[in-house]
């Protein structure tokens, strides 16, 4: 049993640019930063992607030359200054398997006692997949004094699933390892700069992880082809309570291979490990989750083919709890503007609790609750009328003698189309409220609309369902008080457009994520803090700027996109679940209780034997 610590420690996330042919000098000079850091007090140093061979090579034959096995060369150097200065280091190498002569994209992890293991990359992109193949290494997580550490390189992050799975089985720490590029037209990537450097916040805020995260900062030449891509910088630190308390500027597009890098320092408090979004792991609900271990790629019947031109609308105002009379005529008011500014086909959400307001108690819910074709229900459909829009509201449902917060979704001629209970409850909610017992996709006019509501957006296995269901959009009423989540901390310089300050980081990742545009429509006054927006699947650099209310004023928020994004885009729906590891995440989909669960979550490295038997 390993001895953890207890008191913060120092970090260094090494902005490290390696030379193009040239292994040996480059392991020299890795030696050299991680002296330095170490020699400062660094107890965790994490170095870039493919730190020691450079990254853009003709081909697999080029790149041969400067790999290295692992554990190999690169570790056992290393391994002599981790043991000399009582560290850690993770890194990014160019691996070759000798038994084998396959090639993968590596993350190593180097401590006290030498070489502890690895992980190899398995969100390949399209220039990975000249060089090296997909990961066999599932997502392992290393016991250590510092905490349980997981590594996650680069294009990793486009996938919730690589930081999720890790903090299912007990992570604590994330070594994010990434040379993220601004721009690579020139081996068939989009021309989009999707900067993963700039995106890696999701992986901490919806699992209670800290995190250290590399990057190179330099622009990299291969005289051979003629490409040349510059480094986006921005190394950051985070604490396991989803702050960001260390960054380093982006670099920009006139850097040069010269360009010597920096060491970006700070702490990690494990106190921090134990925190409320860790604890909301013991509130998954895996029974729902078994569409995730479906492989739904290269073809799926569902998936929409033709994409649409659609308005999407979030609105926000004050709900005044219990008074639904006086709270119809504040949404009156605001659906005559709406009809007034807009009738295109599209989405139109309103918060949660849309007219009777968050109730307090059982007697409170019990007192608003409402039929499934309630008061509720039918305003909704009076709204979806008069606007010609897919209308989405929630409400308290009666049945029985059961109480659901449950979401509606109208169609323009005022039919119900779907009806969604909420199946991640809110804590304050189990005092009144059953929970659901499933996902739901529903089949529209204006493409596939899934549902979610409030705390569902917490756990990133809710929209990653529906995602893999091929929702298009997804609609979010929800009643947000700012207690968790907090605003998206902006990678300043790699993004088209700069974000708000009260963004919601959780809502921002579920769009990017599931690649399914999301309108999540909050509340003002009485403790809520509004920022109901229309979050885009292309978040970083495409022309759709963030649509984000205030805090506290009564208003809409309109975005018109087409519902599969842009065929340039480095990313859409189709893209992500092709490439997604359906095969990995099946400890997601297992109930906890049982043994394959538990003996791989106490297993060390990815042990699949439990549902992998013959």
């Amino acid at each position: 049993m390993v001895t953890k610590v207890t008191q913060p420690f120092k970090v260094a996330a090494v902005e490290f640019n390696p030379e193009m042919f040239e292994f040996d000098r480059n392991l020299e000079r890795a030696c050299e930063v991680i002296e330095e850091a170490a020699s400062n007090g660094a107890k965790l140093i994490v170095l870039p992607e493919a730190a020691l061979s450079g990254y853009i090579y003709k081909d697999r034959d080029q790149f041969l030359p400067f790999m290295d096995s692992v554990p190999g060369k690169s570790t056992d150097a290393i391994a002599e200054l981790t043991s000399k200065h009582h560290c850690y280091v993770a890194l990014g190498v160019a691996e070759l398997d000798p038994a084998t002569n396959l090639t993968y994209n590596t993350g190593v992890l180097v401590g006290p006692d030498g070489y502890i293991g690895k992980y190899r990359k398995n969100g390949l992109n399209p220039s990975d997949i000249l060089w090296f193949v997909p990961g066999n290494t599932g997502y392992p997580v290393f016991e250590t004094e510092l905490g349980n550490i997981c590594m996650v390189i680069c294009y990793d992050d486009t996938y919730w699933e690589p930081a999720r799975v890790p903090a299912v089985k007990g992570a604590d720490i994330i070594a994010y390892i990434c040379s993220s590029d601004r721009v690579l037209t020139e081996l068939s990537e989009s021309s989009g700069n999707h900067s993963t450097i700039a995106a890696v916040q999701q992986l901490c805020a919806w699992n209670g992880l800290a995190m250290v995260a590399a990057d190179r900062n330099n622009a990299e030449s291969n005289p051979t082809t003629g490409v040349s891509v510059t480094y986006g910088g921005s190394a950051s630190i985070w604490q396991a309570d989803g702050r960001r308390t260390g960054h380093a500027p982006a670099t920009n597009a006139n850097m040069t291979s010269a360009n010597p890098g920096t060491i970006l320092y700070g702490e990690i408090d494990p106190a921090l490990y134990d925190n409320d979004q860790k604890a909301t792991l013991k509130r998954r609900r895996p029974e729902l989750y078994g569409e995730l271990a479906f492989y739904k790629a290269p073809t799926d019947n569902a998936a929409t083919t033709v994409s649409q031109e659609v308005s999407l609308t979030a609105v926000q105002y004050q709900i005044q709890s219990g008074a639904v009379d006086e709270n119809l005529k504040t949404v009156e008011q605001l659906v005559e503007q709406i009809v007034a500014a807009d009738t295109e086909p599209g989405l139109l959400v309103f918060p949660a609790f849309t007219l009777c307001g968050v109730p307090q108690n059982q007697d409170e819910a019990a007192h608003r609750a409402e039929g499934a074709i309630g008061r509720t229900v039918q305003t909704l459909s009076d709204f979806a009328v008069r606007t010609r829009k897919h209308v989405v509201g929630s409400y308290i449902e009666k049945d029985q003698d059961q109480l659901f917060h449950t979401v509606a979704l109208v169609a323009p001629d005022g039919t119900v189309i779907g009806q969604y209970r909420q199946t991640h409850l809110d804590p304050a909610f189990e005092i009144w409220a059953t929970p659901g017992d499933a996902l739901e996709v529903f089949e529209t006019a204006i493409g596939r609309i899934g549902l979610l509501t409030c705390e569902d957006l917490r756990f990133p296995e809710a929209s990653g369902v529906l995602s893999v269901k091929r929702a298009d959009l997804i609609a979010v009423p929800t009643s947000w008080d700012g207690s968790y989540g907090g605003p998206l901390h902006d990678a300043g310089g790699l993004f088209a457009h700069q974000y708000p300050e009260n963004t919601m980081c959780q809502w921002y990742a579920a769009a990017k994520t599931s690649q399914a545009y999301t309108v999540v429509a909050n509340a003002v006054g009485n403790g809520a803090q509004g920022s109901s927006g229309v979050f885009s699947i292309n978040p970083i650099d495409s022309d759709e700027g963030p649509e984000v209310a205030s805090t506290d004023s009564l208003e809409f928020v309109t975005r018109k996109v087409h519902t599969l994004g842009q065929p340039g885009w480095w990313m859409n729906q189709s893209r992500l679940i092709g490439g997604r590891r359906a095969d990995l995440a099946v400890p997601l989909t297992l109930d906890p209780t049982s043994e394959a669960f538990t003996k791989w979550q106490q297993s060390p490295g990815f042990d699949q034997s439990g549902w992998t038997a013959y």
